[in-house]
């Protein structure tokens, strides 16, 4: 059995996914069949599935840090430790 609601349907259209689940909890209040209201407590999740965000995306800097690095040779100012980029004494040396 399918239930219509023509409010809750237009949020899905628009993909409004979580403002159509709460609509769909205010129909199922009004259902009084058990079947009806496991047809939509199951559409619901699918709204709610639908809703969830991607995961972020991790962020590498593996290849900023190895274009940094290519540049520095290229400059010429590349030193180990970050030795050209730092104060005359201060900071780590091949010594330490």
């Amino acid at each position: 059995m399918r239930i219509r609601d023509s409010i809750a349907e237009r949020l899905e259209a628009c993909g409004l996914y979580r403002r159509a689940a709460s609509r769909w909890i205010e129909v199922m209040q009004r259902c009084l069949d058990d079947e009806d209201r496991e047809w939509i407590r199951h559409h619901r999740n699918q709204c709610l599935k639908k809703a969830q965000r991607p995961p972020a995306p991790k962020e590498e800097f593996a290849d900023l840090h190895q274009a940094a690095k290519e540049t520095q040779y290229r400059m010429g100012i590349a030193k180990p430790y970050g030795e050209a980029l730092r104060l005359p004494g201060k900071g780590k040396t091949a010594a330490e």
